[in-house]
């Protein structure tokens, strides 16, 4: 508590002396990254932080619970897996000079929708209209949006169908496998 005739005001001198340490810190680490590299590391650091808030609200993830390790490895597996693949898209889109807001485009995205319909016999994929920049996306990354329509096969024998799996090819840093 101040007194009535107490005078209020900030020492310049003081001030002058502190602010030599404003924008500091101090990195320690073992990696073999150099200075500059090691600190552009740490300040992308909020990349991370961001990338876990949007999964959790962007899937409608309420707190996780997970009582067995795997189921923990699990998460953490997924949480950096959207982590990756929001850096793949990100660099994509730099590399090939789209200039997108970010967060509207996944907005964009997140309103493609995939429906399977049956007429007869006959099974299809339809898929809905890519609405504002959602196309950027796939133009980023070199590749074409699914058709609109697609006939499936008919699956008379889902056990034979389980015997003969399909891998797709998902790698994303071609440059660096076997890392």
């Amino acid at each position: 508590m101040l007194k009535k005739d107490a005078v209020v005001g900030i020492d310049q001198n003081v001030l002058k002396r502190e602010a030599r340490y404003d924008g500091k810190y101090v990195l320690r680490t073992n990696s073999q990254l150099d200075t500059a590299e090691a600190a552009l590391a740490y300040k992308d650091l909020w990349r991370v932080e961001r990338a876990f808030r949007e999964i959790k609200s962007s899937l409608d993830l309420r707190p996780v619970y997970h009582w067995k390790d795997s189921r923990v490895r699990g998460h953490i597996m997924v949480c950096f897996l959207a982590l990756v693949l929001e850096s793949a898209l990100r660099r994509k889109l730099l590399e090939k000079n789209i200039e997108v807001e970010y967060i509207y485009l996944l907005r964009d995205l997140q309103q493609l929708r995939a429906v399977e319909l049956t007429i007869g016999e006959d099974r299809y994929l339809s898929r809905t209209e890519l609405v504002g920049k959602a196309n950027e996306a796939f133009r980023a990354l070199g590749i074409r949006p699914p058709l609109q329509i697609m006939k499936l096969e008919n699956k008379s024998n889902p056990a034979k169908e389980r015997e003969k799996p399909e891998y797709v090819d998902l790698t994303l840093f071609p440059e660096t496998e076997g890392v």
